[in-house]
């Protein structure tokens, strides 16, 4: 029997599968693959870091306060003042079951910004800026925001997110991130980022809360700067999960509920009087301003 071959057909090369399927297959892949590279090795990496000794973090703590774009204030008799509120909130972990922290002394600046906000970096450095002191009006929401960074250092969260950071700048460079490439992939790893940081958000509030309770008995007015801020912000109804998905911080609607709930699961007292800030904490040295 004679062999016959077949006619060639114009579309005997041509996938029957869209390329653009292909391409969207194949973006899928790669950005599960790296999310999944990106977690264990971040996992490891976060592990590495904490064991990196005292003297050494706070060398990489003074670098990066070194690199900071705004005037850190440090010749400021309120850091006397924020530094000894600071202290005795980390003493009032003997009161509660949190336990002693590892990590290196704190050191307290004042940040020259009107923004209103507070934070921590590696080797124990403690900021808040001189827009959250001219907002606050009870010490008890002060000590909140300084225990909730307090919390970040006792969790070791600044080392954790260096390592993190490492991982996600090596796997960036391995996979050409700075080049001219989708920005499918490294937005899976944004993602995955936003959600573990708002779960370091809502451990550190939970350190904070034990220790308000600690500190004052109560936790009214402590929560006073949140609720600022929810009232300032706009109400997106159902977009809500939406918006809270892509940010690094639980709205503060839902914070300020969790954290209220979390007094009344445990019987704690939600009213009390606010205890009062020093005169003019809002101006430098405490000088009428």
């Amino acid at each position: 029997m004679k062999y016959v071959p077949k006619a060639i057909t114009e579309e005997v090369n041509i996938t029957p599968v869209h390329p653009l399927v292909n391409f969207a297959h194949l973006l899928g892949t790669v950005a599960a693959a790296g999310v999944v590279i990106y977690v264990l090795l971040g996992i490891i990496a976060a592990q590495l870091v904490q064991r990196i000794g005292p003297e050494t973090e706070e060398k990489i703590g003074a670098a990066l306060v070194q690199s900071l774009s705004m005037e850190t204030l440090t010749d400021d008799s309120r850091i006397d003042y924020l530094t000894e509120l600071a202290t005795e909130i980390q003493a009032d972990t003997a009161k509660t079951s949190i336990g002693p922290g590892t990590y290196p002394p704190v050191k307290v600046g004042i940040l020259d910004t009107p923004v209103e906000n507070a934070m921590v970096t590696a080797g124990s450095y403690l900021f808040v800026t001189e827009g959250l002191l001219d907002s606050v009006e009870s010490e008890n929401e002060l000590a909140f925001v300084l225990a909730h960074e307090l919390g970040h250092l006792h969790h070791r969260d600044p080392l954790k997110a260096l390592g993190r950071s490492l991982v996600l700048l090596t796997i960036s460079g391995f996979l050409g991130f700075g080049q001219q490439t989708t920005s499918i992939v490294p937005n899976a790893f944004n993602l995955v980022e936003l959600k573990h940081s708002r779960e370091q958000e809502t451990a550190a509030d939970d350190h904070a809360i034990t220790l308000i309770r600690a500190r004052y008995e109560h936790g009214d007015h402590s929560l006073d700067f949140f609720k600022r801020i929810q009232a300032e912000t706009p109400d997106f109804g159902a977009l809500n999960p939406m918006m809270e998905w892509q940010q690094t911080h639980p709205l503060s609607s839902d914070r300020i509920e969790r954290l209220e709930s979390t007094f009344q699961d445990n019987s704690w007292p939600l009213t009390g009087e606010a205890t009062p800030l020093p005169e003019n904490i809002q101006c430098r040295d405490f000088e009428p301003c």
